[in-house]
């Protein structure tokens, strides 16, 4: 684990959100009541993590995405959407959300990160994402828990939840921390390097 660790404390995305001073946004509320209200497995109010997805559209806007998903929300939606400059909740995260099928759908908060195409705007977007699951985590009793590595933990990608629990063969955001991390940073973003922004964040809440 040495190497790993020591990896994620030289992150240079997180460097830079640190160096630069890049402050999350705050969350805002725009719950939709179109969305179906289902308990998580244990009950209302009562998620077991949080699951990290990225949206895969290359050219949409978060409210692009948030029209869409209301549209079609039968076949799949999210509690909440994220981009450089917004944490939009929009769905109700005392019930369970329908983005990784399942059995993960009963047990996570979800949300969406829209694919960001600049330096500063993908360190913003992981800001706001890593606070966002910090946020989740807090508000629900949940100690924060790397699950990408064993399958067990509260913090989670969409590609962990898929190789350890099925209902999904999904592998977000992990191609996309990569691209971006190598793109903007010249170094991958891993979900080892996202987690130690989420304990940074857990920690200032």
């Amino acid at each position: 684990m040495g190497s790993v660790n020591t990896q994620a404390s030289s992150s240079k995305v997180n460097n830079y959100i640190a160096s630069h001073n890049i402050k999350h946004n705050a969350i805002k509320s725009s719950v939709w009541k179109g969305f179906p209200h289902y308990k998580y497995r244990h009950g209302k109010s009562k998620p077991e993590g949080v699951v990290i997805h990225e949206t895969g559209n290359p050219s949409s806007t978060i409210y692009n995405e948030i029209a869409y998903m209301k549209k079609n929300y039968r076949n799949a939606f999210v509690h909440t959407f994220v981009d450089d400059d917004h944490i939009i909740n929009i769905a109700s995260t005392k019930y369970l959300c329908w983005g990784v099928g399942y059995p993960g759908n009963a047990r996570f908060v979800q949300f969406e990160q829209v694919e960001m195409h600049s330096k500063k705007a993908f360190a913003g977007e992981v800001e706001n994402a890593a606070y966002y699951a910090a946020y989740i985590l807090k508000k629900y009793h949940l100690k924060p828990n790397d699950a990408c590595y064993d399958g067990k933990g509260t913090v989670w990608s969409h590609q962990a939840v898929a190789h350890y629990l099925g209902g999904s063969d999904h592998t977000d955001p992990v191609g996309y921390y990569k691209n971006r991390g190598k793109r903007y940073f010249h170094q991958s973003y891993t979900m080892n390097q996202f987690y130690r922004l989420v304990l940074t964040n857990y920690g200032n809440l």
